[in-house]
């Protein structure tokens, strides 16, 4: 998948997300600060519901992790991984600044 440009970088609300379309996906942006751009897919694997990106932010032993507002499952902004539930995850997605603009791709 090739880069994506999602927004200015200074269109980002710090410590909050909000939902941006890449390639077709629903997407749930991060902007923490010095912490860095976080991008997870926005649909909670719990639900099928698209509302990660209005989840709660934590950080959890050192893991930065984003709570759905639904069930409240972790889900680590680095992995994609759930914390309570090893059978659910989210794809994560790499973020690149270009010309004060924010970029993402799906990883592999």
């Amino acid at each position: 998948m090739s880069w994506v440009t999602i927004c200015e970088e200074s269109a980002l609300p710090a410590n909050r997300g909000v939902a941006a379309w890449v390639a077709g996906r629903a997407v749930a942006v991060f902007h923490l600060g010095e912490a860095g751009i976080f991008a997870i897919d926005n649909i909670d694997p719990a639900t099928g519901v698209s509302v990660l990106s209005r989840g709660l932010l934590c950080e959890l032993n050192n893991e930065l992790f984003v709570a759905s507002p639904i069930h409240k499952q972790h889900y680590s902004l680095t992995t994609g991984q759930c914390l309570e539930n090893e059978a659910l995850s989210v794809d994560i997605f790499e973020i690149k600044r270009q010309s004060g603009n924010v970029l993402a791709r799906a990883l592999a």
